[in-house]
């Protein structure tokens, strides 16, 4: 393929099987400039026709595309952040590639990220995933990809008629894009590392797994969220289907075939159904996750995953490409799931009237068919974590996060952790992982809690470092502050993987190997990077609360949920 670089008043690049693209200039924090390509069309716009279906390669245009701003994100409710809001639209397969100012004829790696979200809502626009970090170091592509969320994305009729994990195809093809086209950007496409945060972390993981995306990149970093966190565990899809349907004004939905369905939903106004899925929550906005990804047939086209993702987990001879894990505390990490609970009383009042059953849908537990075996697991976790009290207060607070943190995404990588270190020494492909604990003067905090509370470090707090991100640090960062320097080494760790499968900074670190697990006691676990407030932030350490893992080992043993 011909590629063409940058113009003297603006980067272009000219793919031969499919046209040319005329970015923009920008500055990265440096003040020097990289090249960026905004909204550039990966798949056909999925309306219509193609509503709830697979998603369809883009094909060649023949003018020049201006590719100058970001596109508007996939179409989506936000209730994580507050004020919740609804925005975007359908037409949103779309990626932005950034890469430094071409001076060399060197093909440069490539880093592929997948935002988080909930599989409910995200974006790939700048303000919420700046590349300016990456961009300063000249020696990686940056891709960022939209992807149908929620039940654009999500929304399955168990069948054919409306297979699913329409998302997670998103991403697969924008990642056949970057197979087939990064060299025109001057990228190397068998050195494509893909990492994510959240709902983008298990994605990274589910692009792991499935066959589909093999062969598509070399390593991966998964951060907080696996394919096997319990917000994500199976749900029954086509009774979800039918709930939808019915709130979105039809009637005789029970009655009607999946086919009738798919088609009477692909006539609704986007934002009607957008509204129309609030009928699939329990309380609030609770169960926090509710459209999911779903296991197809192999008969299906263009299947993207087949199998239970817990059973490939679990098989000792799959071998994934190599990855690193990472998360935050258990405290900063439960902060997403208890969300408003933490800054609004009177919500936190209608939560404590009706402790035990709200419980029990805020962990997203089996509502029923095993009453017994739940209300001995809630007494169990209450004992552990809030002293027994069946209610959330002051006294309990910091129990109950580290509850929904452990149970969410602490557990889930320790498991994932240990199921690699344990299978067959061929397939082990576990590069390190890392706990991030650093506070800096900023948070997502007050947008998950509107509260102005400090819990330290929560989820996705580690994002601050990797991108610059103008609605949560309007102002970036003096040169001259901490975390300016922490940037600079944590944004290294991940460049360095891309460029080269490795990383310096756990050479320091003994290797995660069975004989160290089978001597690991209740506190203390594998060597892994810490990233703490200190002289030098970033340090090997081994603590973990291995004992509080055999209790969720135990819970997800007595309600099949690994």
């Amino acid at each position: 393929m011909k590629v063409y670089f940058a113009s003297a008043n603006s980067p272009e690049v000219c793919i031969d099987t499919l046209g040319c693209l005329e970015g923009v200039y920008k500055p990265n924090s440096e003040g020097e400039q990289y090249e960026a390509f905004y909204g550039v069309p990966f798949a056909k716009p999925p309306v219509g026709e193609l509503r709830f279906k697979n998603p369809v390669a883009v094909e060649p245009w023949e003018n020049k595309l201006l590719v100058k701003e970001p596109k508007a994100e996939c179409i989506q409710h936000n209730y994580l952040y507050y004020p919740t809001s609804t925005t975007g639209e359908e037409d949103c397969l779309y990626l932005n590639v950034y890469r430094p100012v071409n001076s060399t004829s060197k093909k440069l790696p490539v880093l592929f990220y997948i935002y988080g979200g909930g599989y409910s809502c995200g974006s790939e626009n700048p303000i919420l995933a700046g590349p300016e970090y990456f961009m300063d170091t000249k020696e990686v592509i940056l891709v960022i990809p939209g992807y149908r969320l929620g039940i654009f994305g999500f929304l399955s009729t168990g069948d054919e008629q409306m297979s699913g994990n329409f998302g997670l195809k998103d991403q697969n093809l924008a990642l056949q894009w970057v197979n087939k086209y990064i060299d025109s950007f001057g990228g190397d496409p068998t050195r494509v590392t893909i990492f994510g945060h959240s709902a983008g972390g298990s994605s990274v993981h589910y692009q792991m797994l499935s066959p589909a995306s093999k062969g598509l990149f070399r390593n991966a970093i998964l951060v907080s969220g696996t394919a096997i966190s319990p917000f994500i565990n199976y749900v029954d899809a086509k009774p979800q289907v039918v709930k939808l349907a019915n709130a979105a004004g039809f009637t005789n939905t029970s009655q009607m075939s999946t086919s009738e369905l798919a088609n009477a939903l692909r006539t609704v106004d986007a934002f009607d159904l957008l509204k129309a899925s609030e009928s699939l929550s329990t309380w609030e906005v609770w169960p926090l996750i509710r459209l999911r990804p779903v296991i197809e047939q192999e008969s299906w086209p263009n299947a993207f995953m087949t199998e239970d993702v817990f059973n490939l987990v679990e098989n000792k001879n799959i071998k994934t490409v190599p990855w690193i894990g990472a998360s935050m505390t258990p405290k900063g990490e439960g902060v997403i799931f208890a969300l408003r609970l933490l800054g609004h009383a009177n919500l936190r009042a209608e939560f404590n009237k009706n402790f035990d059953e709200l419980f029990k849908v805020v962990l997203d537990l089996p509502a029923s068919g095993k009453p017994t075996e739940v209300a001995a697991v809630t007494e169990r976790l209450l004992a552990e974590y809030m002293g027994g009290v069946h209610e959330l207060n002051n006294a309990t607070l910091d129990g109950f996060l580290e509850l929904l943190g452990d149970y969410n995404f602490v557990h889930p990588l320790y498991k994932v952790i240990v199921l690699n270190v344990n299978g067959s020494a061929a397939n082990r492909s576990l590069e390190g992982f890392i706990r991030f604990n650093y506070t800096g003067p900023y948070s997502f905090s007050p947008s998950f809690t509107n509260s102005s509370a400090d819990f330290g470090a929560i989820h996705v707090d580690d994002m601050i470092y990797l991108f610059t991100l103008p609605s949560v640090v309007p102002n970036g960062f003096s040169k001259s502050s901490p975390e300016a320097e922490l940037i600079k080494k944590y944004v290294g760790i991940y460049v360095e993987y891309a460029k080269t499968g490795k990383t310096e900074v756990f050479n320091e670190a003994s290797s995660c190997t069975k004989n160290v697990l089978q001597k690991s006691n209740d506190s203390e676990f594998c060597d892994h990077l810490s990233v703490v407030n200190a002289p030098n932030p970033f340090q090997i350490d081994n603590k973990w609360r291995v004992d509080r893992m055999k209790l969720w080992d135990y819970v997800y043993n007595t309600l099949n949920v690994i």
